[in-house]
């Protein structure tokens, strides 16, 4: 893929707004980097939690923070131009407070992050109403970080054979302990995709051309321009359905 032509899917990049950026000059050298990888489009996936802000609270701050970077951006810049989007970790009955809120601006991707705890029925059922009846493009956001059971194992599998994607993190793949999973889980899914999950410059820092370069490396260069195509796919507009 040409240069500038990339998308980063997963950056905690917006100054302020969650654990990741603590800075617009921290969010600005996060996106220099970004540009150094080929990055042309970061998706600004802020942590969004029901039981933290509402909906309508957390879309302000998300607003006030991407201004205040925005304004920091010099004129004529070569950065990447950021997608409003937010990592929605699920809560119960999320599927009936209007999801699309959350979505990746202007299309029906919702970036979800999964419990931290065993899954139930309830939960992957909401899941695939999602998916199935409500029509979004759900992406389960780094699910390696939810292999820790046999039941949650069984469930992701079950999950990975609907039209949900699954988005392995970058840094997965640069570990030997964790790679052999990262790229089942890639290799599982008919919508395989890949983000850095980037949260600052220093211990998680963008490192989405390394997890490249291990795609390349071990499942061929046909398997990274799928990635590259769904990554397309699912931030482009038109997406939107009525």
């Amino acid at each position: 893929m040409e240069s500038g032509a990339l998308i980063e899917l997963h950056a905690h990049i917006l100054p302020q707004m969650d654990d990741g950026s603590e800075s617009v000059e921290m969010s600005l050298a996060m996106l220099q980097a970004l540009a150094g990888m080929g990055v042309g489009t970061v998706c600004a996936t802020s942590h969004y939690y029901a039981r933290e802000n509402s909906i309508t609270m957390y879309l302000a701050r998300r607003a006030a923070a991407l201004n205040a970077l925005h304004s920091a951006i010099p004129a004529g810049s070569s950065l990447p131009r950021i997608l409003p989007a937010a990592e929605a970790a699920y809560f119960r009955g999320m599927e009936e407070h209007h999801p699309e809120r959350l979505c990746i601006e202007n299309t029906r991707t919702l970036m979800l992050e999964m419990p931290f705890s065993e899954w139930t029925d309830q939960q992957t059922e909401a899941v695939t109403v999602l998916a199935l009846d409500l029509h979004f493009n759900v992406v389960l956001v780094h699910p390696e970080r939810f292999c820790f059971s046999s039941n949650n194992r069984r469930r992701l599998k079950e999950l990975a054979s609907l039209p949900i994607a699954l988005q392995v993190n970058a840094d997965t793949l640069l570990h030997w302990r964790s790679r052999k999973q990262g790229l089942e889980l890639l290799e599982l899914t008919s919508t395989p995709l890949l983000g850095s999950d980037c949260h600052n410059t220093t211990s998680r820092p963008p490192n989405l051309k390394g997890g490249r370069e291990m795609v390349l490396r071990k499942l061929g260069e046909k398997f990274l321009d799928r990635m590259d195509e769904n990554a397309r796919m699912l931030t482009v507009p038109h997406l939107v359905t009525e």
